[in-house]
């Protein structure tokens, strides 16, 4: 009988602990399926710095909700762009920055104030597996100081290497999916696909630069040194460290480029061209634009390669 009573009581025993389980178990896979619904229901917010990053973010993203804020909007220039309040303001919903991390002026003046204000928000360098070269001078310097300065300056525009961009497009898929690891997968093979297509356009830029005449270009600001390392082309500037030359320096500038039979201008629609035409017509030649900030990045880099080329 009492084997009976303590066989009886075990067997209840054991139901409500079953019980027990099993509502456990139903819990936890209700909390991860509203863990995962609003994971997927939320937009992942990412802000960045300049327009080309936004196609990059959107490609590796594909068909995944993602809201994208760009700090320095198309037109302006992350050399002296200055953000409104309510664009750090916005910046509170984001998930993550994907900061070019390559000593751009913007990220150097508002960096550091940013993440002071959203200390939880995670910022990633984008260039750490890029080596950031200094910028090439064209001038020769009027004062130790101002040769020292220029030795020091640094090249932030990383991204006008297709070969930079696979690296910084690399990183972003890390970055997105570490978000959301759900994702993973998805993000891998939409990277993976942008990456061949920034390959594909790499060749053709190789194969249109074959039969150039000239391998130098002159350009108002100097913003395509990476570009340029990459097609064994050299650039010419007429800006350095962000300051025009002296009457001196441009004269030079002048009788050298006459010399090399050079007659077109680059310069950037993002900025005032007066002097870049002014330029242009002392050199009995044209000034044409290129922009390093365009948005639309695959297309605009095939742009650039015609222009530099005279295909159009």
């Amino acid at each position: 009988m009492e084997n009976y009573h303590i066989s009886h009581h075990f067997g209840r025993f054991s139901q409500v602990f079953l019980v027990l389980c099993w509502f456990v178990l139903f819990l936890c896979v209700c909390g991860c399926t509203d863990q995962e619904e609003v994971s997927s229901s939320h937009p992942l917010v990412v802000a960045c710095t300049i327009p080309p990053q936004e196609e990059f973010i959107r490609a590796v993203a594909g068909d995944y909700n993602v809201s994208v804020l760009v700090m320095v909007p198309p037109g302006a220039s992350p050399h002296t762009f200055e953000p409104t309040p309510s664009q750090i303001a916005g910046l509170e919903s984001a998930d993550l920055y994907i900061a070019l991390g390559s000593g751009i002026e913007f990220e150097n003046r508002w960096m550091e104030r940013i993440t002071r204000t959203y200390p939880t928000m995670l910022v990633i360098n984008a260039s750490h597996s890029i080596k950031v070269h200094r910028a090439a001078h064209t001038h020769e310097h009027e004062s130790e100081e101002a040769d020292q300065e220029a030795h020091d300056s640094i090249d932030p525009h990383v991204w006008l290497s297709l070969q930079n961009a696979a690296r910084i497009v690399n990183t972003t898929a890390e970055a997105m999916a570490d978000a959301r690891p759900e994702m993973r997968d998805e993000f891998y093979t939409n990277r993976d696909r942008y990456l061949e297509n920034l390959a594909d356009i790499d060749q053709e830029i190789r194969e249109s630069f074959k039969e150039l005449k000239s391998r130098t270009i002159l350009v108002f600001h100097p913003a395509f040194g990476y570009f340029c390392r990459d097609y064994n082309l050299t650039q010419m500037a007429v800006e350095e460290n962000g300051r025009e030359p002296s009457a001196k320096q441009l004269a030079d500038l002048i009788t050298q480029a006459k010399s090399m039979g050079i007659t077109i201008v680059f310069a950037e629609p993002e900025g005032s061209t007066k002097q870049a035409e002014t330029l242009a017509r002392e050199l009995n030649g044209t000034m044409v634009l290129i922009s390093p900030l365009a948005g639309d990045y695959l297309e605009n880099m095939r742009q650039i390669a015609e222009r530099i080329s005279g295909v159009s």
